[in-house]
């Protein structure tokens, strides 16, 4: 089964941005129950968002927390 990339990462990435500009810093876990995606779609929309630089991350202790650059 093929599938397109670019449009499955990027509706995911869609999905994790709408849920971090409406309720703020989550981790991933957090994002994959909230928005319904997968832990590897969430994985692959955080890579996405990164490397367009929309995404920040902050270390609490073992976790990481996901938010979006303000500014």
């Amino acid at each position: 089964m093929s599938v397109d990339l670019n449009e499955t990462v990027g509706s995911a990435a869609g999905k994790v941005w709408t849920f971090l500009s409406e309720n703020g810093q989550a981790s991933a876990t957090k994002l994959a129950e909230s928005t319904g995606l997968d832990r590897n779609d969430v994985q692959r929309a955080i890579g996405w968002l990164a490397r367009e630089g929309k995404l920040t991350v902050e270390l609490k202790g073992k976790n990481e927390f996901f938010s979006l650059v303000r500014g």
